[in-house]
């Protein structure tokens, strides 16, 4: 049995807008600090929490809107619901479908023929100011005898009591974000090692060993001089302060007879160790705690797997009864743990949720877990503005058989910063992300700071980047090549941007009705040739016009170009050589830089007419520095070698034009620190 999704209306920063949230075997909650992350494990404790105290309710769980204080509330209700699937009735697993199906058979909604079954558990609990501080809660628990429909009203004829033998069915543990490991070596109850322990088939025998053993012991005890005077003395001053007939005799014993108390008292080793004597939990780093943590974890729902399966039986009693699913509730399990080690405590996770038994949600806010997970089964949650309330956005990628869908899911997976940003920049490639850090260092923006992502993609899918950041709400810009006069580049870079921007659900009209829409519409539509600098005027006007929509172009071909013309002294001195060969001879040069720009535009490319003689110049350049040597270290070498000042003042002008932007998005942002100087130096250097 899996839970399929959970519903929140009104608890704690979740508001009155029902929240559905659905589950997969192994989900990842990710977001920013206070955005609902453990909220919405907390939810499912108060539903399926082990321990009485896990599932109260109190005035804080109730969710206080913006435009209210908690004074002002007289009266609030809020709710908690859990669609529960049995996949196991569709998957052929009858040995799983025997175990999780009968306790809650009376209770199977069915929403159609061949449609799995399910179930659905609501928890409903109302506040009302009273005498006390807390007020007055009433809390209850139903099964919801309705199928699932959307906009729904739920009756009073829908509402069945939840029993405590259904309950116990479903339990939640929560490995919180700080790890305990020697609590849960105590063999107290709702502990992990209870629940292993209190599970264990122990033979009939072991009490009268334990009771032989128990009396060898203390007869050694009781040879030492010591022990006997011990004894003695506090016998005797027992007996003169305690006249009551019961529990006339105290005795110092030194081991236990009886098995439950033996239990009470089991601890965990480690060896070897630096020193002669090993180690208890406590002497462990909070790293090894966390990952024993975790190994206690995995014990108990490996064990379990195995009893549900028949295997190994021995190790169980009979009559025990472990619950049909386990939610593994984990927060932040990157916490105190090597980035290497991340990688298999994720594999585990996920073994675990593969089982038939468990069900694992976690927590995060590092790249470092979420690279790691499918994109399909995270849920990005963010604070809304308008209202402080909870918003969940479900991961949505392009069609499985699209060829889209493996490159936008790897690309998310290579850059999963793109979930924690405040703004995402897409680029075409390296150069992109070395050049726009650079700019916006010299403006005075810290990247990671000011929680700025720039994520190279090579121009491809873009539109799926767009409608996957407009779905987490992440502002965003986007810088493309304009590759002018080269095959499918300038009039073919904006239809190509335009297509996108109608397909991520920009109006057609509104793009392009406008005078510069309709002179790119029309520029697009007769395939327009660039013979000259007039249409380059024209492409010019267009490229301009796309910044509306937060698209840039590296004009006149590419960011490399563009940083080649703005700064030529600085790239034309990192090489040891003179060079390309450039001949003296004017002939010679002439076919030279013919042959370069060739190279440079490609086979089907033009000829260069829409570039200045200057630009011309550059193409020997262009083809020795960036297509005969890496891009990355060449750029790197280059503008490790220019001041802030000089970069900001000869920075091309679509560049200058995207830190304006990125001002104008962040401007408001208290992490940004720079705001005011970044106001200061686009003034100074648009004067």
């Amino acid at each position: 049995m899996r839970i399929r999704n959970i519903k929140i209306k009104n608890f704690r920063c979740f508001g009155p807008e029902k929240s559905n949230i659905a589950l997969k075997d192994l989900t990842a909650f990710i977001g920013a600090n206070s955005a609902g992350k453990t909220a919405v494990l907390q939810a499912l404790q108060k539903l399926f929490g082990t321990a009485r105290g896990d599932r109260m309710l109190y005035r804080s769980d109730f969710h206080v809107p913006s435009n209210k204080t908690p004074e002002d509330i007289e009266e609030s209700d809020l709710h908690i619901e859990s669609v529960i699937d049995f996949p196991e009735t569709k998957s052929g697993k009858e040995h799983v479908a025997k175990r999780t199906i009968p306790p809650f058979f009376e209770r199977l909604l069915i929403d159609g023929n061949g449609q799995p079954p399910y179930i659905r558990i609501r928890l409903e609990a109302t506040w009302k100011k009273g005498n006390t501080p807390e007020g007055e809660i009433e809390t209850k628990l139903w099964f919801i005898n309705h199928p699932e429909e959307e906009n729904e009203e739920i009756k009073d004829e829908h509402k069945i009591p939840l029993q405590p033998e259904h309950r116990a069915q479903i339990q939640l543990m929560y490995v919180p974000a700080i790890r305990e490991p020697s609590r849960q070596l105590r063999n107290a109850s709702g502990t992990i090692l209870w629940r292993i322990l209190n599970g264990i088939k122990w033979s009939d025998e072991i009490a009268s060993e334990l009771k032989s053993k128990s009396d060898e012991i203390d007869k050694i005890f009781d040879n030492e001089r010591g022990v006997k005077s011990l004894r003695q003395v506090l016998a005797d001053q027992w007996k003169r302060l305690h006249s009551d007939i019961r529990y006339t005799e105290a005795k110092v014993k030194f081991s236990s007879s009886d098995l439950s108390s033996i239990l009470q008292k089991v601890e965990v080793e480690f060896y070897p160790t630096e020193t002669e004597r090993s180690y208890e939990i406590d002497h462990l780093g909070e790293g090894l705690r966390s990952l024993f943590y975790f190994s206690l974890v995995n014990t108990l729902l490996h064990l379990e797997g195995l009893f549900q399966k028949g295997e190994d039986v021995n190790f169980w009693k009979e009559n025990y009864n472990p619950p049909s699913l386990t939610i593994l509730a984990v927060e932040e399990p990157e916490n105190h743990i090597a980035p290497q080690l991340l990688g298999r405590i994720i594999e585990r996770l996920k073994s675990l949720a593969n089982g038939d038994n468990t069900q694992v949600l976690i927590t995060s806010h590092t790249p470092a877990i979420v690279k790691r997970i499918d994109p399909a089964a995270i849920r990005h949650l963010r604070i809304s503005k308008e209202n402080h309330s909870t918003i969940v956005s479900h991961i949505k990628l392009p069609e499985a058989n699209d060829e889209a869908h493996k490159f936008v899911k790897e690309a998310v997976k290579a850059y999963p910063e793109i979930y924690f940003a405040r703004l995402v920049i897409l680029g075409e490639g390296d150069t992109e992300e070395i050049i726009i850090s650079k700019a916006m260092e010299a403006y005075g923006y810290d990247v990671d700071y000011s929680g700025v992502s720039i994520v190279p993609l090579g121009g491809r899918y873009v539109n799926h980047f767009w409608k996957l950041l407009n779905q987490l709400n992440i502002p965003y810009l986007t810088l493309l090549d304009l590759d002018s006069e080269r095959d499918g580049g300038g009039w073919g870079r904006i239809k190509y941007a335009c297509t996108q921007l109608i397909e991520n659900g920009v109006d057609r009209k509104i793009l392009l009705n406008e005078s510069r829409g309709k002179d790119c519409l029309e520029a697009m539509s007769n395939n327009c040739q660039l013979n000259n600098a007039e249409d380059m005027e024209r492409l010019t006007s267009c490229v301009e016009y796309m910044k509306r929509y937060n698209v840039f172009f590296a004009a006149p071909l590419d960011l490399d170009f563009a940083m080649l013309k703005a700064f030529s002294e600085e790239y034309k001195k990192i090489i040891d050589s003179k060079g390309p060969n450039i001949p003296n001879d004017e002939n010679k040069k002439t076919e030279y830089i013919k042959k370069a720009i060739s190279s440079v535009l490609g086979e089907k490319g033009g000829e260069g007419y829409t570039y200045s003689e200057d630009d011309k110049l550059l193409m020997p350049w262009y083809r020795y520095l960036f297509l005969n040597r890496g891009k990355p270290g060449t750029h790197i070498m280059a503008v490790s070698k220019i001041d802030n000042e000089k970069f900001k003042k000869s920075l091309p002008l679509f560049l200058k034009d995207l830190i304006e932007k990125v001002r104008e998005i962040l401007k408001d942002d208290p992490y940004s620190g720079a705001t005011e100087a970044i106001n200061r130096d686009i003034e100074d250097n648009n004067d």
